[in-house]
């Protein structure tokens, strides 16, 4: 009986490779069937820094394409009709592919061959019948591996590449998984073993019966991407009109795909692959033309980047046509859905979990292949906010899963040593990050969020549809998982690690981040942050800038029964007349950007002090119990820079906009552009609080945030803190909002800078 295979050590500049074995067969034929046993055998060679090639010279596989790309495709039967919009034919694609024949004379890149790096999850839901585990051999001698590399060798040794002679880079049998110092050193050079692979292989699982339908529509889509107005004239539109008891019609859109499409790209994009750690810095050293394989089916990186924009672009249509063809539907007449991202109950099916996952990855891809010698905040917190989402199996690879990404790689220098306790490590992380001043990494440090009722009411139901047939319907669905229970917003983090640090284990509020052009400390001094590990504490200089004196409700089902939270303690506005009070706070209540990041929100956003906004909603768009007039229900009272909110936005006499609001509701039909800043502004606030200051600012925070709290600027922080008063020092609470100190027009001149120790 053979024995079990046994790793031999390896030196600094080695990696191992697997090579698939081919078995001849009685005709002298190499058999590739699936049945024949998989036969491998490892060797050890120097990981390549660069080709030596000249970059004229010709060698194997030298444009990286994979033959089994699909070339043409029939779309046809995506559609109802058997035909769609703008590109239904059969598509043919150039991939000017050199034929694999003529690669034969030519020589490998590396005196010793080349290798492809394979990406892929390694416990994932197995195909009927399928044991618990499979074995190869390796050398001769069994080896145990999952069912899901099983199924990834039985379709590669298939592949022409690999027969070609193309090896193999596969971390769990390429690693002696038993060693935690070999283990720890060969996660150290993931981000070589990544990029010095002739290509990244991408293996989502074997395939079932959605995929064909699934591959076949994210390749109809990224053709879609590229007609000059993607989805132009896709939808069919009409109206719907309830009439009980007062008439209220708006737009609704009828998709010619068939329904199972949309339940096909459903469970593409829930496949676990895209939830796990490791992917993110695995993609990112890939590049557009990386295959992805799920069975036999077979797509670029670049054709399902550039579907997933096309979806992206279309979220509350395309994007919820995808979310309810599994889920269950409420009030499915309706045309819009917004905040879904921010449910604290299933966000397994939350577009940021589903195709902003491939979006966000394209983008730490982009820049890591970018020319510049450093990476932005922008990208660092980009790759930190994905890693912190993912799923893993050891907590501890949530920072050393993501040490080759670029943007890290370029601020952090420290060997993986899985010896260490995860505080421990979490801790030195956050050091590593920010030693050379940076503090933005304080801006995803936040303290939990407290709890909702988990209940619904009619009161959840926009007031357009109370008393009306459809609520009427709806409401048993909201309430058949109705008791009086209270549910956490986010996890309460047990683990002892300083305020200052993230804890990426404990999953934090579902907010949406705000990517405004902030420039908070622009005119404080630059300051290198001081660590003791010994006291775990951050010291740096800063302003204290003002303190919370009132707080609103997070959200109206904040159980929480302080909020709204108003004291006698609050100033005049800052900001000059009413007015200009008004305009301070529908800035504040989108961050002063958009969903897009990177720009001031503009001038057109005041349509966000709309009346019927905050009264109603707007027929035809659910928002998932985040609307504006959800916000005004429970914080109509909250007093911010002297006014109260209702006052805000209705007016010190408002019967006259109530009025006008009601009469206009029939015949209310927002713009496109008017949806998005809707749905930004709900996405926003979301589990957010919206505050008013001692000294007559106003300001939106982490929902763990208190009154008495005090808002702080730091060297090196581009937002805002909120800090909390522990004797003479502080703990870290959140980030957060102020307006009018977002730019840089605090300065020293006016403010006192001194040390702020955070614990």
């Amino acid at each position: 009986m053979p024995l079990d295979f046994t790793y031999r050590p390896l030196r600094e500049d080695e990696i191992r490779l697997l090579k698939i074995e081919y078995v001849q067969n009685g005709h002298d034929r190499i058999n590739t069937s699936r049945h024949s046993p998989i036969a491998c055998s490892i060797e050890h060679v120097r990981l390549p820094q660069a080709s030596k090639k000249p970059l004229n010279q010709r060698f194997k596989g030298k444009d990286r394409t994979w033959p089994e790309l699909p070339t043409q495709h029939s779309f046809g039967p995506l559609f109802s009709t058997g035909q769609g919009p703008h590109v239904n034919e059969t598509g043919l694609r150039n991939l000017n592919n050199t034929p694999i024949d003529k690669e034969s004379v030519l020589p490998w890149r590396h005196e010793w061959g080349d290798y492809i790096a394979l990406s892929y999850v390694w416990n994932s839901p197995t195909i009927p019948g399928d044991e618990d585990c499979h074995f190869i051999t390796v050398n001769g001698c069994p080896f145990k591996v999952t069912p899901n590399l099983f199924h990834a060798l039985e379709e590669l040794k298939k592949s022409q590449r690999i027969r070609q002679g193309f090896k193999l880079w596969i971390d769990a049998i390429c690693i002696n998984q038993n060693d935690s110092n070999e283990r720890g050193q060969q996660v150290a050079k993931m981000r070589d073993i990544y990029q010095s692979a002739w290509q990244v292989l991408i293996w989502l699982g074997p395939s079932d019966k959605y995929t064909e339908l699934a591959f076949s529509a994210l390749h109809w889509l990224s053709r879609e991407s590229k007609q000059p107005k993607a989805m132009e004239k896709f939808y069919r539109e009409s109206s719907s009109i309830d009439a009980r008891p007062l008439v209220i019609k708006w737009p609704t859109y009828h998709s010619p795909m068939k329904k199972e499409v949309y339940k096909a790209l459903y469970y593409f994009f829930t496949r676990p692959y895209w939830r796990r750690m490791w992917v993110v810095q695995e993609v990112a050293m890939g590049n557009p033309n990386t295959p992805v394989l799920c069975g036999n089916q077979c797509i670029s990186w670049q054709d399902i980047y550039q579907a997933v924009q096309v979806i992206a672009s279309d979220e509350s249509r395309f994007g919820r046509e995808i979310l309810d063809s599994v889920q269950p539907q409420l009030l499915s007449t309706w045309s819009f859905e917004v905040a879904r991202d921010r449910q604290i109950r299933g966000r397994t099916w939350a577009p940021e979990r589903m195709w902003k996952v491939q979006d966000t990855m394209m983008c730490i891809q982009k820049d890591q292949q970018g020319a510049s010698s450093t990476s932005g905040r922008k990208e660092l917190l980009r790759a930190l906010n994905l890693a912190r989402d993912a799923l893993i199996t050891d907590d501890k690879d949530r920072v050393y899963g993501i040490m080759g990404i670029k943007a890290v790689a370029d601020r952090v220098n420290t060997k993986p040593d899985y010896n260490l306790s995860q505080s421990v490590i979490y801790t030195n992380f956050a050091m590593d990050l920010m030693w050379k001043g940076d503090l933005n990494l304080l801006r995803l440090a936040s303290g939990h969020g407290g709890y909702v009722l988990d209940s619904w009411e009619m009161g959840d139901l926009p007031a357009s549809v109370k008393n009306r047939a459809t609520g009427i319907l709806a409401l048993p669905i909201l309430n058949a998982t109705k008791n009086r229970e209270v549910v956490p917003v986010g996890v309460l983090c047990k683990h002892y690690i300083p305020s200052w640090s993230v804890c990426w284990a404990c999953a934090p509020a579902p907010t949406a981040q705000l990517g405004g052009v902030y420039q908070a400390d622009a005119r404080l001094c630059h300051a290198l942050p001081a660590f003791s590990k010994s006291r775990g504490s951050l010291t740096t200089k800063g302003v204290i800038l003002d303190m919370i004196s009132s707080l609103s409700a997070s959200n109206e089902k904040d159980a929480d029964t302080r909020y709204p939270h108003n004291t006698a303690s609050y100033a005049k506005t800052t900001y000059g007349d009413f007015e200009a009070t008004r305009k301070a706070f529908w800035r504040t209540i989108v961050g002063d950007t958009t969903a897009r990041g990177g720009e001031k929100a503009p001038d057109s956003y005041s349509w966000l002090l709309e009346p019927r906004l905050w009264l109603k909603g707007i027929a035809g768009v659910w928002s998932n119990g985040f609307g504006l007039h959800s916000f005004m229900a429970r914080n109509a009272s909250l007093k911010i820079c002297g006014f109260t909110v209702h006052e805000l936005v209705f007016g010190p006499s408002n019967l006259k906009s109530k009025l006008k609001s009601k009469l206009a509701e029939n015949f209310y039909n927002p713009t496109e552009s008017q949806l998005e800043t809707y749905s930004w502004a709900v996405n926003a606030m979301a589990w957010r609080r919206v505050f008013g200051t001692r000294d007559g600012r106003m300001g939106m925070g982490s929902c763990a945030a208190q009154v008495g709290d005090s808002i702080v600027l730091l060297s090196g922080c581009n937002t805002p803190l909120i800090l909390r008063e522990s004797g003479e020092d502080w703990k870290l609470i959140g980030e957060c909002y102020v307006h009018g100190a977002m730019y840089g027009e605090i300065s020293t001149v006016e403010h006192q800078l001194e040390d702020i120790t955070i614990y």
